[in-house]
């Protein structure tokens, strides 16, 4: 009878550990990586443009762990293997929490919005996005000011550049 009931309480925990591993797996919050930038109403203004080759502008481009959008067609974006070399330091004391990506336009001065997932672990790092300053030397990382956290992203907007979070250590 012991080896009854250590059966059946071994069944039970069983049946409650995969029914909540099935909710948290299928829950509605986390169905992708990033969720897609806000179309209208959210913390960052979004514009259609476009020019007349059939484009409608903000067009996104979805990196896995960030998605990148224009507002006038015409962005590449490249995710850079070894940030650490190709770059400067992370700015003291902080250091790469992410992905490195590259947003390049066709035309300068055009606005990228940028919105990379911000999971827990980021939050905890106090993570903030950064952009590398080219036009000084030596080339320095800066803060992208309006930096919005909201629904598990961090969206901020800037002109076409590196990428990349920093965190704490």
């Amino acid at each position: 009878m012991n080896r009854k009931i250590r059966f059946s309480v071994a069944t039970l925990l069983a049946v409650v550990l995969v029914l909540v591993a099935a909710n948290a797996w299928a829950a509605p919050k986390f169905r992708s990586t990033v969720p897609p930038p806000p179309d209208e109403g959210g913390n960052i203004p979004v514009t259609g443009g476009g020019g007349g080759d059939g484009c409608t502008g903000h067009e996104a481009i979805d990196m896995g762990t960030a998605q990148f959008s224009d507002q006038i067609c015409g962005l590449t974006v490249d995710r850079v293997s070894d940030p650490e070399k190709q770059y400067p330091a992370a700015p003291d004391p902080l250091a790469f929490v992410g992905d490195t990506f590259k947003a390049t336009t066709t035309s300068d001065g055009a606005s990228v919005q940028v919105c990379y997932a911000y999971p827990p672990e980021f939050a905890d790092k106090n993570a903030k996005l950064y952009k590398l300053n080219d036009k000084v030397t030596p080339n320095v990382w800066e803060e992208v000011q309006g930096a919005v956290i909201a629904n598990g992203q961090l969206c901020g907007t800037s002109t076409s550049g590196v990428f990349a979070l920093f965190g704490n250590k």
